[in-house]
């Protein structure tokens, strides 16, 4: 979702004490709450709980990746957001129905349909509501002029960014990203340490392009 302030160090120690249990009772932390963990001072706490509300109005991709479903990544939760549009009508989905979007295969599909069957998760996503997160749709924008629109990605290695801000750019420019590499894939992008992916992008003889390379179209 993120929020800044609620990094690792954080995380282990509202759940060390047991003042998060699961994701919804991020939203409701307090002052008096986060008083209790050690050498943090108010301005640290105002900024997390400032974050913390400001994460209520993120795209919805953000929050479906953020419920942490088995195999859903940040393509898969693009995809689901992008086509349902909002948590009521994906929570409703049929494994075929899912099964017939992008980067969502039938394990994907079963394993989003046996989360939100499951009666503690949407317990666990009614409270999230009841707490006032309400995710945004982001209605694609056809782009055009752009090298990079229609192609699909994917982004493997070490880069100068994180693999979701560089998600970031193409798809602002009309791209796809993709989490695994197939024959459909139109380039690999890949930094230091790329490892399988890039084995398999030259079986499949995907263009393999580095971050200079890429810069470069953008």
């Amino acid at each position: 979702m993120d929020i800044e302030g609620l990094g690792q160090v954080m995380v282990e120690q509202l759940v060390s004490r047991e003042l998060v249990r699961d994701v919804s009772d991020v939203y409701e932390l307090t002052t008096e709450k986060l008083g209790t963990i050690e050498r943090t001072g108010e301005k640290s706490v105002a900024n997390l709980l400032t974050g913390i509300e400001t994460s209520k109005t993120r795209p919805l991709w953000r929050l479906i990746f953020g419920l942490g479903i088995l195999h859903v990544g940040v393509s898969a939760s693009r995809a689901l957001a992008d086509h349902f549009g909002g948590l009521d009508a994906l929570m409703k989905a049929s494994v075929d129905e899912l099964q017939r979007i992008p980067d969502v295969g039938e394990v994907v599909a079963k394993s989003i349909h046996q989360f939100f069957q499951e009666p503690r998760n949407r317990q666990m996503i009614s409270r999230l509501l009841n707490l006032g997160v309400r995710p945004k749709s982001e209605p694609k924008k056809p782009a055009t002029g752009s090298p990079i629109a229609g192609s699909t990605w994917v982004i493997t290695g070490t880069l100068s960014q994180g693999r979701e801000e560089i998600a970031e750019l193409i798809l602002a420019r009309g791209g796809k990203v993709s989490g695994s590499v197939s024959k459909k894939t139109s380039y690999l992008l890949a930094g230091e340490s790329a490892g399988t992916k890039l084995d398999k992008a030259r079986e499949f003889g995907v263009r393999v392009i580095t971050e200079t390379e890429f810069r470069k179209m953008l």
